[in-house]
C-alpha cells in the first residue's frame, strides 16, 4: 500500500568539533528553525563516517512497562519531568512535556553514536529546546570514542590561545571571562559553556560548539587550548599551579559523561589523562575584580606579578 502524502526525510550534516554529526528528520520539521545555533557548523553532504547519527521521528513512541533500571530521575535542566534508563543494549532518555501529558523519548545505543529521538505531539515552544539538550547529551558522549571531551567552561581566545575557567554552578566562570573580556587586551569569548576539547595530531585544542548555555556565543572555531584555571570564589587573589594527581582532580567534575557506561567513562579518563599532560591547570582563588584577571593572565603568559 502507497501512503496518499508519505512524509520524505531529509538529511542535514555538521561538524562540530571537527566531528561529522548527522541529522535525520521529516520534512515536516523545519530544522534551521529549530536548530538556530547549528547554522554556522552545518557542512555540505561528505563521505566522512558521522561520530553520531541522531534520527528526529514525529511516530509514537515504543515505550513499554519495563524502560530498564532507573539510572537518574533529576536534571538541572528538567527537574523531575526527566528520567533516564539503561537497558541491556541501549540507554532510554525521556522528558515529560509542558502538559504533563506526553513525554520526549530517545532511544541511543550504548556508544550514543546513533539516536532516535521521538518528538510528542503537543511541544508548545519546548521542541527547540528539548532536541537542543537531547543533541548536546548524545554529541557529549559519542565524542569520547574521538579523543573528544564536552567540558563546562567559560573560554576566553587571548591571541589565538584558549583559557578555560572551570568552577561549580555560581562560581563565576562568566564574570571571569567578562573580567578578561574587559581589561585584558586581544580578547573574545569562545564559548560560555560547553566547548569541546580534543586531542589533535599537532596538539591539543579546543572548539566552539552549538551550545553554550544562555549566553548566545555559538563559533565553530578551534584554537589552541593554553590553560584551564579552576575558579574558588575567595576573600583574595591567589594564583596556584596545580601538579600530578591535583591536575586531573581539577579538571574531571568539568568534564561530561555518563558513569554508567563504564567504557566510556574509562576512555574519557584515559583521554583526560593525555590532556592534563600536557595542558597546564592553575587553582585561582579570587574576588570578581580586574586584579583577579590580571593575576590570573600574568601567571599564564609568565608575566611578572
Amino acid at each position: 500500500m502507497t501512503l496518499e502524502n508519505p512524509i520524505e526525510i531529509s538529511q542535514n550534516y555538521y561538524k562540530i568539533a571537527d566531528l561529522i554529526v548527522k541529522i535525520n528528520y521529516p520534512d515536516t520539521l523545519n530544522l534551521e528553525n529549530l536548530l538556530p545555533s547549528f547554522r554556522i557548523f552545518q557542512i555540505d553532504n561528505t563521505n566522512e563516517s558521522p561520530a553520531l547519527s541522531i534520527l528526529l521521528s514525529t511516530d509514537k513512541a515504543p515505550t513499554t512497562a519495563d524502560m530498564g533500571i532507573l539510572r537518574s530521575d533529576e536534571s538541572i535542566a528538567w527537574g523531575d519531568r526527566f528520567c533516564f534508563y539503561e537497558q541491556e543494549d541501549s540507554f532510554l532518555t525521556t522528558i515529560v512535556n509542558n502538559q504533563g501529558d506526553e513525554q520526549w523519548y530517545m532511544r541511543s545505543e550504548r556508544n550514543f553514536s546513533q539516536s532516535t529521538i521521538y518528538i510528542p505531539s503537543s511541544t508548545e515552544g519546548e521542541c527547540s529546546s528539548v532536541i537542543w539538550w537531547m543533541l548536546m547529551m548524545v554529541f557529549g558522549q559519542a565524542a569520547l570514542l574521538h579523543d573528544t571531551i564536552m567540558i563546562h567552561a567559560s573560554v576566553i581566545n587571548c591571541d589565538g590561545q584558549g583559557i578555560a575557567f572551570l568552577g561549580k554552578s555560581g562560581t563565576g566562570k562568566s564574570t571571569h571571562s567578562r573580567l578578561w573580556l574587559k581589561h585584558i587586551p586581544n580578547t573574545s569569548l569562545l564559548n560560555d559553556d560547553n566547548p569541546a576539547i580534543r586531542i589533535n595530531d599537532d596538539g591539543i585544542h579546543i572548539y566552539g560548539t552549538p551550545w553554550s548555555g544562555k549566553t548566545h556565543c555559538y563559533k565553530n572555531e578551534k584554537i589552541n587550548l593554553k590553560a584551564f584555571v579552576r575558579l574558588q570564589q575567595a576573600p583574595s587573589n591567589v594564583f596556584k599551579w596545580q601538579s600530578g594527581v591535583s591536575s586531573f582532580i581539577a579538571v574531571l567534575p568539568s568534564c561530561t559523561s555518563i558513569r554508567w557506561n563504564k567504557d566510556l567513562f574509562a576512555t574519557m579518563n584515559s583521554t583526560l589523562e593525555k590532556v592534563v599532560s600536557q595542558v597546564p591547570v592553575g587553582l585561582l582563588q579570587c574576588l570578581p575584580d580586574e586584579a583577579a584577571a590580571q593575576l590570573c593572565y600574568n601567571r599564564i603568559f609568565k608575566k611578572p606579578e
